[in-house]
């Protein structure tokens, strides 16, 4: 997706972890096709809330259109291998994608949707990335886009940073040393992790970059926030 060339007439609007919410993601993309910005998901589409189906609805056919971006996310990733590989784990959500009455058309539009998403989009001071950033995303030959990404990237990018071990309920124990590698005037908008929910979380580091962390548990109990990049032009 060329974020670029949409980016010198119109803003962009990031969109934080939606998580099966359609109501709140509806009312998100509302707001921003009224003041004309271009939206990006973050990833996380589906999962945890009540309507995961009814999101891929909502956002397949506007990727299809080039009207709408995403990036992906640990969830996305796992519906991926879930239609595409045959050791796939078998999820709630494509139990739901299967049960529709177009389930074949729908699970194939998915599937080309999201083999198709970046795993980060750079654009003009910025980089919006599901899990985490690091340095190298900047010079990245493959632009975070198809198999030529590296697995670091790959893995940063869904996932975030971990310190290698599991917490009592038995999920990695996330860092965040990559906010200090972010580099002067650049900002990176990253999902994944809640780490406040009553609004994003910004933080600024020694060199002059910044981290906005956009989840606020939209399917917690708390917001689909969104952060705009104002337009060039």
């Amino acid at each position: 997706m060329n974020a670029e060339a949409f980016h010198k007439s119109r803003p962009i609007v990031a969109i934080g972890d939606v998580h099966g919410m359609t109501d709140l993601l509806a009312k998100a993309l509302a707001a921003a096709d009224a003041e004309g910005a271009f939206p990006v998901l973050l990833g996380d589409l589906v999962d945890k809330g009540p309507d995961s189906v009814g999101v891929l609805r909502m956002v397949v056919p506007r990727l299809a259109a080039g009207t709408m971006a995403i990036v992906r996310g640990n969830h996305d990733e796992r519906l991926l291998k879930s239609l595409t590989k045959p050791d796939g784990k078998k999820t709630r959500v494509l139990a739901d994608l299967m049960a529709a009455d177009d389930a074949e058309d729908l699970a194939a539009q998915t599937s080309a949707a999201l083999s198709a998403a970046p795993y980060w989009i750079s654009v003009s001071g910025h980089i919006l990335v599901h899990g985490a950033f690091h340095p190298e995303m900047l010079n990245c030959p493959s632009g975070g886009v198809g198999s030529d990404v590296p697995r670091k990237l790959k893995a940063l990018s869904l996932y975030g940073e971990t310190d290698g071990s599991l917490n009592g309920e038995g999920y990695p124990i996330r860092t965040y040393a990559w906010v200090e590698r972010i580099p002067n005037s650049l900002v990176v908008i990253v999902g994944h992790d809640t780490r406040q929910m009553h609004e994003p979380l910004v933080v600024d580091n020694e060199q002059g970059g910044r981290a906005v962390f956009l989840d606020t548990g939209a399917a917690k109990g708390g917001h689909l926030s969104t952060w705009t990049i104002p337009a060039l032009a």
